[in-house]
């Protein structure tokens, strides 16, 4: 059939509605698409914002959280009322190594020049903690329990603590805040770069040893990053020396770090150091000049090191992620080449800087000169009054010539049930009915740069994981090392130690 001019009319009509609708259809994509998009791009700003909020909200304050008043000077200080007991004072620092602010260290040392008797601990804590944090109460029940040993109130001695603060804990969203190791690495090594901190540990020092104190002692304690920051600052101050001819620039009489989450760089140029100015003298048990010049002059018992390092072993942050982070950060910085450098204690011996970057000192197998080892179970020794963690008593009252100590709790972490929601809880602490385990362990030289430096190794059993400071057994630890630093004379009291002469140089180092 011939096409006539009305089917072409109508195929034409068809046509245009077919066109039509193809338009109405693509117009509709269009929209279909552009309300997607717009879902997509509130579903973003959403997500934005919720992240935002858990950022805002996750972020820890930047303090300070003990800040003093004109009508309340001393709301940094606090203890006990009454009568004996403790005082427990805050210092906080900033990100860049300042004071956040300075009334609170006139508010320590005003509690150190009012105390006859100071027994001083300075405590610089590690990563995910802060000046509000569970690790105060940690802190707190130590000096409490210090304390209420015989020994301290018999003679009536002032047990103080300084809780020095710093944001090693900036994000409080859990899962977000194990991201911060690096940064809070670096917060801490900015800190003891700058001035502020050696000079507080200074003031603090200095107050406690005033010549009108009847009796005196300093205490300094680092725990992980905390570690890091005392290391640092301690560092560049041991080997100083006056022009006198003596070291005097350490006015502490004891410096010890808990896990240290600091490279072991430092610590082998320290060691290096001492390496060269002294060497070990097994007759007299006595670190001495290598200069022939001093003729034992600047001898240093074996008992005093400058800086103990103690290390758990089995503490995963430091001796698993430690290296594995850090060799992480290498590869994403294309970070490798490195120097050989001297190994301390092993002359001519020289070895990748890497292996001193990538570890801590008490994971370094090439620092390590010390280890605990056990002597086996024990009975405690008659006389202990004490009826908590009673090896502290044992050790503080006995000296240690050999270097052997107790310990006699089970390391069950049963001093986390004294602190409530943060805060410490004395009564409960009283309440507590010790298990007890005693054990007999002791201090053994292990090889490598015999310095006085000592870089320890230490069972679980005493210092279980990265946190396990606080737990009896390690507090009982502490006290052996105080008494092998400060035995006990034939009257009873503590001896003097023996003032610190600078030794000659003794040549050229290698």
């Amino acid at each position: 059939m011939s096409n006539t001019p009305s089917r072409e009319k109508y195929r034409q009509g068809g046509s245009i509605f077919t066109r039509l609708e193809s338009a109405e259809r693509i117009k509709n994509q269009r929209w279909g698409r552009a309300e997607q998009v717009s879902r997509f791009t509130s579903a973003c700003r959403l997500l934005v914002a919720f992240l935002s909020a858990i950022l805002v909200a996750g972020c820890a304050s930047f303090g300070p959280y003990h800040a003093n008043t004109p009508d309340h000077p001393f709301n940094s200080v606090r203890g006990p009322k009454g009568s004996g007991g403790y005082q427990l004072a805050f210092v906080e620092f900033g990100d860049q190594g300042s004071n956040l602010d300075n009334s609170q260290i006139k508010a320590a040392l005003d509690v150190i020049h009012q105390a006859e008797r100071p027994f001083l601990f300075v405590y610089i804590h590690g990563w995910q903690n802060n000046a509000n944090s569970r690790d105060v109460c940690r802190f707190e029940h130590f000096l409490d329990s210090i304390s209420s040993f015989s020994q301290a109130t018999g003679q009536k001695l002032n047990v103080i603590g300084v809780y020095i603060a710093w944001r090693g804990r900036d994000i409080v969203f859990p899962g977000l805040n194990l991201l911060t190791f690096f940064s809070r690495k670096s917060v801490a090594a900015g800190i003891a770069s700058q001035v502020s901190c050696l000079a507080t540990l200074d003031e603090l020092a200095l107050a406690a040893r005033d010549p009108s104190k009847k009796v005196h002692r300093c205490i300094l304690i680092g725990h992980s990053f905390g570690g890091l920051l005392l290391g640092n600052t301690l560092s560049h101050s041991i080997l100083d020396a006056s022009g006198f001819g003596t070291r005097n620039t350490s006015p502490w009489d004891m410096a010890v770090t808990f896990n240290s989450a600091d490279s072991s760089i430092s610590t082998r140029q320290l060691m290096k150091e001492l390496d060269y100015l002294y060497k070990y003298d097994p007759i007299r048990h006595a670190y001495v000049s290598r200069s022939a010049a001093d003729k034992g002059a600047t001898a240093i018992p074996e008992s005093r090191p400058f800086l103990v390092f103690l290390q758990s072993e089995d503490d995963l942050p430091t001796g698993t992620f430690f290296p594995i982070s850090t060799e992480l950060y290498n590869t994403l910085t294309f970070r490798n080449h490195w120097e050989k450098v001297p190994v301390p204690g092993h002359p001519g011996e020289k070895v990748s800087e890497r292996e001193f970057f990538s570890h801590t000192p008490g994971n370094n197998p090439y620092l390590v000169n010390y280890r605990v080892v056990p002597l086996g179970k024990a009975s405690p020794p008659p006389g202990l009054k004490a009826t908590q963690n009673r090896a502290f008593e044992a050790n503080i009252l006995h000296n240690h010539p050999d270097y052997s100590f107790y310990t006699s709790e089970r390391n069950d972490g049963h001093e986390n049930r004294f602190c409530h929601n943060g805060d410490y809880d004395p009564d409960e602490a009283r309440r507590y009915t010790a298990q007890e385990h005693w054990r007999r362990w002791r201090f053994v030289y292990t090889g490598n740069a015999r310095v006085p430096c000592w870089v320890v190794r230490v069972p679980k059993e005493i210092i279980q994981g990265h946190g396990g400071l606080w737990s009896d057994n390690s507090v009982a630890l502490l006290a052996a090392l105080f008494r092998i630093q400060f035995p006990i004379t034939g009257a009873g009291e503590m001896a003097p130690p023996p003032l610190r002469r600078a030794p000659n140089t003794p040549g050229f180092q290698q």
